[in-house]
């Protein structure tokens, strides 16, 4: 049968094939239906013509090879089911009108059905939304590691860079602006004299707050062992440039309040939420009762492998008569 071994794909809206359904015949027989109707439910007739559609709409050089695996055939029919049903249901609810034969609009019809199903779980979502705080407080309160913030510091940066004036002459000019500085020199006029870097250098090199993960590893090691405010590194070799940094500010590591983390932590639930009635959608599709399969038509569609069809190179110049023997 096709539901052999076959599971629910849970897939992105973004996806050209949005999930995949279970084929399972629970309606009528398989002889009540058409020898060109694969399978059926109360809103659609999946045909021949459409699987051959799908086919077509595979690269060239793969498409000779699709149907000879039956996990490929399943799944590519029960994505069709899927997309097929939700198109139908969304012209019901009025969300666009589309050729039905064109199937770019199903898939269209498809993600757009799907997409009102989202809006109404995030206003579900909304309408419950104190108890789901509740939760939030509640997954908080279990494992407040989780939510730790790692150390993180401000720095201002002078940037010299490598790769139009060379090593020698880059370094040796991220030497004097920090001789410069360490004499007395404003960081920040310095940094806009001698700073490449377009985006820091006309805010006086000042940089945002970052956490060690955020910066390239040559440069963290050396800035993160910056310890006292206003302390000046010697120039450090990145990738691209030599660095020059004042450490300005410093946050260590902390575990946040709930009140910080609140909106993340709802966010998390919201999305779970959201997925998991698009999974009960989805389902509702695979369990309904009026569907049917057409199994031998669907057993059809499988080609068999043919072993004869590809015999290696040897064997076949084995095959072949023997040349004759030159005079």
């Amino acid at each position: 049968m096709i539901h052999a071994g076959l599971s629910v794909l849970r897939t992105r809206l973004s996806s050209p094939i949005i999930v995949c359904a279970l084929l399972v015949a629970l309606g009528a027989a398989a002889a009540e239906l058409p020898g060109d109707v694969l399978a059926r439910n109360r809103w659609m007739e999946l045909t021949l013509a459409d699987w051959e559609a799908a086919l077509a709409r595979i690269p060239e050089n793969l498409r000779a090879d699709f149907p000879t695996s039956r996990k490929r055939v399943e799944t590519l029919l029960n994505n069709l089911v899927v997309n097929k049903t939700l198109a139908a249901q969304a012209r019901l609810h009025g969300v666009a009108e589309a050729d039905a034969k064109d199937p770019n609009q199903t898939r269209a019809l498809a993600a757009a059905e799907l997409q009102r199903g989202e809006a109404d779980a995030n206003e579900a979502f909304d309408a419950k939304r104190a108890s789901f705080e509740a939760k939030a407080r509640e997954i908080y309160m279990l494992d407040r590691e989780r939510y730790r913030k790692p150390a993180e510091a401000r720095f201002s940066d002078i940037a010299v860079t490598i790769k139009d004036r060379g090593e020698e002459a880059a370094l040796a000019r991220a030497r004097e602006a920090r001789q410069r500085v360490v004499a007395g020199a404003d960081f920040a006029s310095i940094a806009r004299e001698y700073s490449d870097d377009p985006v820091t250098r006309d805010k006086g090199g000042a940089m945002p707050f970052v956490t060690a993960k955020e910066l390239a590893p040559e440069y963290t090691a050396q800035v993160f062992a910056l310890s006292r405010i206003g302390e000046i590194s010697e120039p450090i070799k990145a990738p691209a440039a030599y660095h020059v940094v004042r450490l300005d500010e410093r946050h260590p590591s902390r575990v946040p309040e709930f009140d910080e983390v609140r909106d993340e932590i709802v966010q998390e639930l919201r999305q779970k939420f959201v997925a998991a009635q698009r999974d009960l959608r989805i389902q509702s599709i695979n369990a309904d009762p009026t569907l049917e399969v057409n199994q031998p038509s669907i057993d059809a569609l499988v080609k068999r492998f043919d072993p004869n069809l590809f015999v290696p190179d040897s064997a076949a110049r084995q095959s072949l008569p023997a040349s004759p023997a030159s005079p």
